[in-house]
């Protein structure tokens, strides 16, 4: 399609011989008379470029402009005027013309610049694609680690990502096994397509055929319409088997069909239907051991494991956690819309004392919430310790029961800190303490629904506003208020 042009001028003769350049050029082009008509049509979309008057009756073209920047348009402007002032072309510079040009003007400067701004617009577009496949590659490949066995892993999925070879990734809950998987499939000749997950630890069993396969209206008590499957819906992409040892028996003959045949049919159907899919498969089970305890098909195990990954715990890779607490920290940071807070040596060292059973998962849930119970601009030993249990190398993040334990050791690590108060600020400056974190938990938990976070709470809303401003609670950048 040609690009559209869009001609503002009140002036019938300048519109007349715009258009007949512009058109003969192969461009479409477009007329408005004015700058309320004009603003119309360039907010309806389309045109990559605009001829503007800067005089015309009503709004003008600066005013438009304004506008125009208001409502964030993006289309290119070229302004039109017979006042060539140094002033008026300063202003239309300002509020983002791409260029200003004078009356009477040249017809093939007129056509030099079409050709100028189109070809500007396309470059910044296309750097703006490249910038996006960039942020997204970074955010994929944020996998972060510097230990030799992460090296050679990055190493690995180098090499295979260029291929359509099978890949089976294993290792402990929270190690970062979709993240791998996500840095293949954007690294690899499948990135145009979709990179669909299925968690087979997820989805009840009974269900799993017809989330794979998809199924036919009427297959089966409750099949009201077709369903596509996830095979399907991958298609030309990549599809991630997520714990792939939890998969019932009876549905891993099916999947062999589908990896060996590289076709399937839905459930309750007849039609046979190409799957042109890469596979990628995790599981944190010894899918070994499962073959030999006869929980997992032979045939379909060497299916799988034709490049094998193995993702080491945490406890392994130690001196990966400050560059992980780092990227954490940046990362909280840009999800509550707050300064980065920094971390103490002392603090950093009682974090890689741990042993981290939970893995890169439980460090980043640590290190989130650190931030929140942390009264000053850095984490300090004792924020980390009460998520510890105590910080003891190789014992677990405590679980609910034990709530009254983790207030009791935040508020003596509080009460060594505090020298004098006055009479009535300890319990006072306790229960802020006890509150806003409780608060800042119920957010984070409802997705940052100011209404959903105070039913939970026990609190009306207006309560829950009143106590986010006096605590100073932290809250997402552009977070849903309910």
């Amino acid at each position: 399609m040609p690009p559209k042009i869009l001609i503002i001028d009140d002036e019938d003769s300048i519109r007349f011989v715009l258009k007949k350049a512009l058109t003969k050029e192969g461009y479409e082009v477009a007329e408005a008379k004015d700058g309320v008509s004009a603003l119309a049509e360039l907010k309806a979309g389309g045109y990559p470029l605009a001829f503007m008057d800067i005089k015309m009756p009503g709004m003008d073209g600066l005013a438009v402009l304004g506008k125009m920047k208001e409502a964030g348009l993006d289309t290119y402007v070229i302004m039109m005027t017979a006042q060539g002032t140094m002033r008026t072309a300063i202003e239309a510079m300002k509020l983002g013309a791409f260029d200003y040009i004078t009356k009477p003007f040249d017809v093939d400067e007129v056509i030099l610049l079409a050709q100028r701004a189109l070809g500007n617009r396309a470059m910044a577009e296309e750097v703006e694609n490249l910038k996006a496949s960039l942020r997204e590659r970074y955010e994929v490949g944020a996998i972060v680690g510097q230990s030799q066995s992460m090296r050679e892993i990055f190493k690995t999925v180098g090499r295979v990502a260029g291929t359509d070879v099978t890949v089976l990734i294993t290792g402990e809950s929270g190690t970062g096994k979709e993240l791998i998987a996500r840095a293949i499939h954007v690294n690899s000749r499948r990135v145009a397509g979709p990179l669909v997950v299925v968690n087979s630890a997820a989805i009840p069993q009974e269900l799993m055929e017809s989330e794979l396969f998809g199924h036919e209206k009427g297959a089966f008590t409750g099949a009201a319409a077709r369903k596509v499957g996830k095979f399907e819906k991958a298609s030309g992409g990549t599809i991630f088997l997520d714990e792939i040892g939890d998969m019932d028996l009876s549905l891993q003959a099916k999947l062999l069909r589908a990896l060996q045949e590289k076709e399937f049919e839905r459930v309750g159907g007849t039609e046979t239907i190409k799957a042109d899919v890469r596979i990628i498969a995790a599981t944190h089970r010894d899918l070994q051991e499962l073959v030999n305890d006869k929980l997992f098909r032979e045939d379909l195990y060497y299916r799988l494991n034709v490049v094998s990954l193995h993702l080491p715990p945490l406890r392994e890779r130690k001196e990966d956690i400050p560059s992980l607490v780092e990227h954490f920290l940046d990362k909280t940071a840009q999800e509550f819309g707050t300064p980065k807070k920094s971390i103490t040596d002392k603090a950093t060292k009682r974090l890689m004392d741990y042993d981290w059973p939970g893995n890169v998962r439980e460090l980043e849930n640590c290190v989130k919430r650190a931030v929140v119970l942390s009264g000053s601009s850095a984490v300090l030993p004792e924020d980390v310790e009460v998520l510890m249990k105590g910080g003891k190398a190789g014992m677990r993040v405590p679980d609910d029961t034990t709530l009254e334990g983790l207030l009791q050791d935040r508020i003596h690590c509080f009460l060594k800190k505090t020298k004098k108060l006055g009479k009535g600020d300890v319990y006072d400056s306790v229960l802020a303490l006890v509150e806003k974190p409780l608060i800042a938990m119920a957010l984070m938990e409802t997705g940052y629904n100011q209404l959903k976070a105070a039913d939970m709470l026990g609190i009306n809303r207006n309560t829950l506003r009143k106590k986010i401003k006096e605590l100073d609670v932290p809250l997402v950048k552009g977070g849903g208020q309910g």
